[in-house]
């Protein structure tokens, strides 16, 4: 697959997007960025039905999805132990990243308090996978009944939520901070926090190390990876590389409403390539605003990287 194939319509979503939140008037941009998360619901509910779909066509499946939970496990608490502890580092000398949240201290504040700070996120987050968990018995039901309803892909609702995402950023203004070391730190410690994690899972799993380093380090780029892989080393490794990237989104996602608002970075990071697109409009939603460009930057450095890596590992 070429990569300039799969990076352009998102790059020329974004940019539509940007030319327009820079030309129309306020209200209108307003009218458009609040059609955001009801786009984000039918995405994830599209999204989940997809997801139905390649569960009931795998085979040993019960297998597959076990091997996929130990991944993803394994990729996404090591560079989030990663992440944290760089953060840790950067705050004993003085050096936040700019997409720090600095509102609030949550430690001065009583229990009940604190308690109903934390619902809406997480209410959100149980909205999030409900309606995955939606599409995905949609699918099982129109299996069983055998019918099938002409839904849209998810990728129609991609391309508007990143022009949606575009309008937004049009009020962003650029800077040098966006290639500087603390944003750029991201993407690499989630590159090295994939490789130990695909080491580590390798070894619980049983299974042959350089294939489950291709499935590991293609950071949540499902689209891609089921179609390499699967191409590569059979059916069965495809769909297990669609199901950990897809479980890898799932967790993003879920931490992106639970604590994008205290630690983006991490949730940025959980969510590898997919922040520069799936989980774009979910980062304008849930994190602080400066964390767009963090998202944008990491996404694009590990969409570059994940043909690249699983390349050599399936070599």
């Amino acid at each position: 697959m070429n990569i300039l194939n799969a990076l352009w319509p998102i790059l020329l979503a974004l940019l539509a997007g940007v030319a327009f939140g820079r030309l129309a008037p306020a209200p209108v941009n307003r009218r458009l960025i609040g059609l955001i998360a009801p786009l984000i619901w039918l995405m994830l509910f599209l999204i989940g039905h997809e997801f139905g779909e390649i569960l009931l066509s795998a085979r040993a499946v019960g297998q597959i999805l076990r091997n996929a939970v130990i991944i993803t496990l394994c990729v996404t608490l090591i560079p989030s132990v990663l992440i944290l502890l760089s953060m840790q580092l950067l705050r004993q000398r003085r050096e936040r990243l700019s997409v720090v949240n600095t509102a609030g201290n949550t430690s001065r504040l009583s229990f009940g308090q604190r308690l109903r700070q934390a619902w809406p996120p997480l209410r959100e987050a149980l909205i999030a996978l409900g309606m995955v968990a939606g599409g995905a018995l949609l699918f099982l039901l129109e299996s069983w009944l055998d019918f099938h309803l002409p839904l849209p892909s998810s990728g129609t609702f991609l391309l508007l939520l990143i022009g949606m995402v575009g309008i937004d950023l049009a009020q962003i203004r650029l800077s040098r901070q966006w290639l500087s070391i603390s944003m750029l730190a991201v993407p690499a410690l989630v590159v090295v926090g994939s490789l130990l994690g695909g080491m580590l899972a390798a070894s619980l799993t049983g299974e042959p190390l350089r294939p489950v380093m291709a499935v590991s380090t293609a950071f949540g780029w499902f689209s891609l990876s089921s179609v390499l892989i699967g191409d590569a080393l059979g059916q069965s490794w495809g769909t297990l590389a669609l199901s950990v990237d897809l479980f890898r989104e799932l967790v993003a996602i879920l931490l992106m409403y639970v604590i994008g608002q205290r630690w983006p970075e991490i949730a940025i990071g959980t969510g590898g390539a997919t922040t520069m697109d799936t989980t774009l409009p979910i980062v304008k939603q849930t994190c602080p605003p400066a964390a767009l460009p963090l998202a944008l930057v990491s996404g694009f450095f590990l969409t570059l990287l994940a043909p690249i890596t699983m390349n050599l590992f399936l070599a």
